[in-house]
């Protein structure tokens, strides 16, 4: 694999979390919508504030929007996330630690090349050529 696809996919490994907190916030607004009748009375009859048959009204509007759809669409984006997190993360646990902690920091932390042969102690170029290593030993079949 090129080194530039597997900078992607460690990139993209890196941005999953946020993803998924985003499609957490997409559910939860379409939940909402879709349990849009709060209140039950004595009987257990949901009531509305609006004038009319609120819950002819929720329906219609709930289909209109295609909500169920969409809440499915998004559990499979999240349950793709989680694998792709898992198979990421289990080729990144093969790297050696030394790779790994090169890896982490460029990615993760968003250290630049200066501050991770600081924090290493080695010359910038050094810490740049073992990074290309680590992106090699990841990119390998």
């Amino acid at each position: 694999m090129r080194r530039r696809d597997v900078k992607k996919i460690i990139a993209y490994y890196f941005g999953i979390p946020e993803m998924r907190e985003e499609l957490a916030v997409e559910r939860e607004e379409l939940e909402e919508e879709y349990n849009g009748l709060h209140g039950t009375s004595c009987d257990g009859v949901p009531h509305g504030s609006i004038p009319g048959n609120p819950t002819e009204a929720l329906a219609i509007r709930v289909m209109s929007r295609n909500v169920r759809n969409k809440l499915e669409e998004i559990s499979v984006c999240d349950h793709v996330l989680v694998m792709d997190q898992e198979h990421i993360c289990g080729c990144l646990d093969t790297l050696k630690g030394e790779y790994k902690r090169l890896i982490l920091a460029r990615y993760r932390d968003r250290y630049s090349w200066a501050r991770i042969a600081a924090i290493n102690g080695i010359p910038d170029r050094t810490a740049r050529w073992r990074h290309d290593k680590a992106v090699d030993r990841l990119g390998r079949p």
